[in-house]
Formats: C-alpha cells, structure tokens, sequence
C-alpha cells in the first residue's frame, strides 16, 4: 500500500530538479539582456573635418601668415640743405627737388586689424644744387653754390598696416639707418672798395645717423601685387665739414661748417610678394 503525507528522498529530489527547471528560463532571458549588443552602431564621428572654415578671415592671407617680398620705390623728394656756412655768408639754405629711387626686402606678418612689415630699404637721390646770394656780410656782393651729390640711405623700417577693406590699407610707421652724399661749397664776395676777392669752398664726403617716418596707403591689385602711396620725412643728423677761406690768394685758415640734410618724400611704390613662388617645385 502506498502512503502519502510525509515525502521521502525521491520525493525531495525530484522536487529540486523541478525547481530549477522552472527558475532556469527566467534567468537565461536575464542574462540574453543584459549581452544584447546592437547590430549597427550609428557613426557619430564624421570620416573628415574640413580644413577650414568659411567666413572666417584672419587677415590678408589666411594660408600664409609670414610673406616674404620685394618692393621697386620711384619718388619726388623736397630736400633742404642747411649749414653754418649759408647761415653764415647768405643767411639762407639750399632747397631742391630731387628724384629718388630704390627699393626694399622685407616680411610681411599677419596681425589682427591688418599686418606688420619689417624690412630693409636702400635708396639714391639725386644732386641737391643751389646757388645762393652773399647778404650777411655789409657792402659785400657775391654768390655761393652748395651742393650734396650722390646722396644714398640705408634704412630698417618697420610699418603697421591697418586693413580698411579687403584691397585698401593705411599704414604708419619709420625707420633708422645711416646716410650721406659728397658735400661741396663753393663761394666768393667782394667787399667795396677793397681789391681783393674773398673765396670760400671745400669738397668732403658727409655721413651719419638718419631717420625717417611715414604713413600712406596700399591697394591690393592681386594676392601678391599691392600699389603703396605714401609721405616720408627723412634726415640726416648734422656733421662737419672743413671749409677753406681765402683773401686772393692769401690763405685765412679753415673752418669746420655743420650741415645737415632733411627732405619730405612723396614716393610711389610696386610691392610683389613672394616673387620666387614661380621657381618652386
């Protein structure tokens, strides 16, 4: 006869058998869950990211924030020629017009607002030549002529350039160097009543410290080619030079004469940048 109430072993086994059975379902779907790994991941970083961005300007030349260039220089220079000497026997100076020519090497470097250009000019004028009437000396008559030929300067600039559109700049700015030319004077007066005529001259050559500062404005014809306007004042410190008298031809000693050169510039200039890209491979 079988008996039910209390289980036995089997009964006992058997019931955990079915236990886990029934609780190992649940929990494989517990675990497929929490691996479950998507198909397609989206792209959330794009394949490339521009180079640059549109409409945003840093300056003349977004690519190339150093430019090298060249620039040819032709002008018109109103040159004063100052010295004890006119001050002495004339009481004037020797003014003139010369032509003045040159050109510069330079580095253009992009700033905000427009550019900063650091360079190195050399030019020549021409001769400053003026003949001046002998005044300073009572009842004496007679004429003087100065001259300062092969007048040359040597300058380091450097200009700030101030962007008004995207062709036109102003700038401001200057630059020291050294200078000269050959330096003669020539002269004589007469003195009434008396004989003899009184001479005065001597040639040297001048140099010394020299200055300039400017402003003006460029236009942009292309990427690399600008036009430049521009006013320059530039002078030559004083210096001495030793100046003969003579009575006839009686000799009455030498004298130190202090001169110096000043002129204001209006000068037109053709700047090309990076003029050897063409030579590049």
């Amino acid at each position: 006869m079988l008996r039910f109430g209390s289980p036995g072993p089997v009964h006992g086994w058997l019931g955990v058998v079915m236990g886990l059975v029934l609780i190992a379902p649940s929990g494989a779907v517990a675990s497929d869950a929490d691996l479950v790994v998507p198909e397609v991941i989206p792209e959330v970083i794009p394949e490339a990211i521009p180079e640059a961005i549109s409409g945003v300007n840093t300056g003349a030349n977004v690519d190339s924030p150093r430019r090298f260039y060249v620039t040819g220089i032709v002008g018109s220079s109103f040159a004063t020629l100052s010295d004890d000497l006119a001050g002495r026997y004339t009481g004037s100076s020797a003014n003139g017009t010369l032509f003045t020519a040159g050109g510069a090497l330079g580095m253009e470097f992009d700033r905000p607002f427009g550019a900063i250009r650091a360079e190195v000019e050399g030019r020549g004028r021409d001769s400053l030549e003026d003949s001046l009437a002998v005044t300073k000396i009572p009842l004496a008559t007679g004429s003087g002529r100065w001259v300062a030929a092969d007048s040359w300067s040597t300058m380091v600039n450097v200009w700030r350039d101030f962007s008004v559109t995207d062709e036109v700049d102003l700038y401001v700015g200057g630059g020291i160097g050294a200078g000269g030319s050959a330096y003669r004077v020539n002269g004589h007066y007469q003195l009434t009543g008396i004989t003899p005529n009184f001479f005065f001259g001597g040639p040297d050559t001048a140099q010394s410290f020299a200055w300039q500062a400017g402003c003006g404005t460029k236009w942009a014809i292309s990427e690399r080619f600008e036009l430049d306007l521009g006013y320059r004042f530039f002078a030559l410190d004083a210096t001495t030079t030793p100046v003969t008298r003579m009575e006839g031809s009686f000799w009455r000693g030498t004298e130190d004469i202090r001169h110096a050169f000043s002129a204001g510039e209006m000068l037109l200039s053709l700047r090309i940048y990076e003029p050897f890209r063409g030579l590049r491979r």
